[in-house]
């Protein structure tokens, strides 16, 4: 079964979108494109959360646990999706003692 990345959004999510083309540019100025596979468009969204250090561990170990396996996410579209976190994207920084605030990528997934 697949996990849920149950947290709230905090502070102003961002996407980018990118679709992965083929193309082919010849000489009289025609390009032609075609979409790269049947999942040629992909979403990555940059969150951020913060909260008491107790809260944001939690967090912190899903995300660990979810770079190798997908889990599901509702962005901020409404739309449920499989994601994964960016390997190199989990960055905490302290508050205060007590305070976290905790940078990380999702990157769609199309498999579990």
């Amino acid at each position: 079964m697949t996990d849920t990345f149950t947290w709230q959004t905090q502070a102003s999510p961002s996407a980018t979108e990118t679709v992965s083309v083929l193309s082919a540019q010849f000489g009289d100025g025609y390009k032609q494109v075609a979409a790269n596979g049947i999942n040629a468009a992909a979403e990555t969204w940059s969150l951020t959360w913060t909260g008491r250090k107790s809260d944001v561990a939690d967090i912190r170990a899903f995300l660990r646990t979810h770079v190798v396996a997908s889990f599901w996410w509702t962005s901020p579209w409404g739309e449920r999706n499989l994601y994964r976190v960016k390997n190199d994207s989990i960055a905490p920084q302290f508050i205060s003692h007590n305070v976290v605030a905790l940078s990380f990528t999702f990157e769609q997934a199309f498999a579990p």
